[in-house]
């Protein structure tokens, strides 16, 4: 029965272990202010290893304020957004790091643990609602490895002769340029992570 039990308590520990792995974004409010904070965004791997293979990492925060109506649609009062970028530097072997703001902002990671932990510091963002009523943040967090309007690692992927077209040395007009370049994106199969996350109400 013990060794029953114990079995059990083993299992129960790695599926909390599991679930404490999958990526989660949370927004909380100190002092009213925002605070956007995302977790394991790399615990899979599979960024990771796509970044060593030479594919940027890109995350898209967007935060939106919204004022809560009875009887009616909640109401969208404004919003921020951000970005940040990951690649992996082979020559000097670490990761760079890229906030908005631009390459001031640029920070290097020797190693993937550290950098996971650097993706975890929480942003804190000034939106105050300006009227009274109740209110509460919604946080959307997108993680690709592809932009539509930048290809150029999938250039070095593909080597076809498709590449003159999608980098626009093509005939081909800007819209099925643009189509082309989604296209490819979903062909590559490259993965994808969506994350959001609301706040509690507030009152003012």
């Amino acid at each position: 029965m013990r060794s029953g039990l114990a079995s059990l308590a083993l299992l129960a520990g790695a599926a909390v272990s599991a679930a404490a792995q999958d990526p989660s974004l949370t927004v909380t409010l100190q002092n009213a202010v925002p605070r956007i904070q995302a977790n394991a965004l790399l615990a899979n791997g599979k960024f990771t290893d796509l970044m060593r293979s030479g594919f940027p990492l890109r995350l898209h925060y967007r935060l939106e304020l919204w004022r809560t109506r009875s009887g009616w649609f909640d109401d969208h009062v404004n919003e921020a957004s951000w970005d940040a970028v990951v690649r992996y530097d082979p020559v000097a072997d670490d990761f760079v790091l890229i906030r908005s703001g631009g390459a001031g902002n640029a920070t290097r990671y020797a190693r993937v643990d550290v950098l996971a932990r650097a993706l975890e510091v929480p942003y804190k963002v000034t939106l105050a609602p300006k009227l009274s009523g109740s209110f509460y943040y919604l946080c959307r967090l997108e993680v690709s490895t592809l932009n539509d309007t930048d290809l150029r690692e999938v250039e070095q992927w593909l080597k076809g002769d498709v590449t003159p077209a999608v980098s626009g040395r093509g005939d081909l007009t800007g819209a099925v340029v643009r189509g082309a370049q989604r296209m490819l994106v979903r062909i590559a199969g490259l993965p994808r992570l969506t994350l959001e996350a609301r706040s509690e109400t507030i009152k003012k």
